[in-house]
């Protein structure tokens, strides 16, 4: 996952919540970060007592408090934290003693005003607290920051980070992937290479879909599909570099790439004629692999363009190895669809 995409996303957020906006944040990042996290919901008009979320097993609380411009209103925020927390105390206090207290304030990175600090750990003396703290918007994000990457992707994706723009990228690799490697003909196009043979001018289309997908900066928020895309992109670079970069295949007529054959033209002694066959045949079996998983790698990613893209991506058929003249199975005709890679 992109973390730096993420991280900018997240201070974006940041900067444009006030108010109930920012308790949605924060009260949707505690409820992945810590098990016993419960929010409060305001009843009526006697709200939510001051209390904007806790972990009841440790007499834990949690206020929150973002105004537009905290700097110019510490004496605001100040008034509201001693008017809170008093209300917190008593209606709270009996269901669960408060131990610990969080103030939880929008500072958008810029810290919070000393006198906030003061007033806190005035409140903790008074109180006889165990933990009185001000938290701050950093600390938030480090929280976020510290979760697996699916958690992450999950909070930002949900509130308000899964744009749009973010799925046209997607939607375009997808578009790509349909035309670079022309998967509608995919059948034609796994026929010729058990047969030992590639287009030349599909080798040079396998090849700009790689280079487009890491010239692309995805935006991190689909971390599966993402990596099948990457997946599929590095399985085909192995098999155009197949034909491309080895001495035994050939560009024929500008027009294809095959198996080269020429040297059984020249006479050699037996063992030279042995090895440089067993070579050939060697470069044969390793492009039936190489073939092999690419099939699997655009299975991986049909199946997570479906799950998050579009699920009718190819009417939901698998990819499979074609191998219509059975070449690989008495001549009788067969379809292979791969349960997993085989490295070379």
């Amino acid at each position: 996952m992109n973390s730096g995409v993420l991280k900018t996303k997240f201070k974006l957020a940041v900067h444009e919540a006030n108010g109930q906006k920012y308790e949605d944040l924060f009260v949707r990042i505690m409820m992945q970060c810590e098990q016993d996290f419960k929010p409060v919901k305001p009843h009526g008009n006697i709200g939510d007592r001051g209390n904007n979320g806790w972990i009841s097993t440790s007499g834990r609380y949690y206020q929150c408090y973002a105004p537009e411009d905290l700097p110019a209103n510490t004496e605001t925020a100040i008034a509201k934290l001693n008017k809170d927390f008093g209300t917190l105390k008593s209606y709270w206090d009996t269901i669960s003693p408060v131990r610990e207290f969080y103030f939880v304030v929008n500072d958008r990175y810029q810290g919070a005003s000393p006198h906030i600090y003061q007033a806190v750990s005035a409140l903790k003396i008074e109180h006889g607290l165990t933990i009185a703290e001000v938290f701050l918007s950093g600390q938030l994000e480090e929280k976020l920051f510290s979760q697996k990457n699916e958690v992450i992707a999950d909070v930002l994706g949900a509130l308000v980070l899964e744009s749009d723009a973010d799925n046209v990228i997607y939607k375009h690799l997808v578009t790509q992937a349909i035309q670079k490697l022309e998967l509608v003909y995919w059948l034609n196009t796994s026929d010729n290479l058990i047969a030992g043979g590639i287009a030349a001018k599909l080798v040079d289309s396998f090849a700009e879909f790689t280079t487009i997908v890491f010239r692309t900066n995805m935006p991190g928020l689909k971390p599966e599909l993402e990596g099948a895309i990457y997946g599929l992109a590095a399985r085909i670079d192995a098999l155009v570099n197949h034909f491309t970069h080895s001495e035994h295949s050939s560009l024929f007529g500008n027009r294809i790439w095959s198996q080269d054959r020429s040297w059984k033209k020249i006479q050699r002694t037996p063992s030279v004629y042995k090895q440089m066959d067993e070579a050939s045949q060697k470069w044969r079996e390793e492009l039936f692999y190489l073939h092999r998983n690419l099939v699997h790698a655009l299975n991986i990613f049909a199946t997570c363009v479906r799950n998050s893209v579009d699920p009718g991506f190819f009417m939901g058929q698998s990819f499979v190895v074609n191998d219509s003249l059975g070449t690989y199975n008495g001549l009788q005709p067969y379809e292979l669809i791969p349960d997993g890679f085989i490295e070379l």
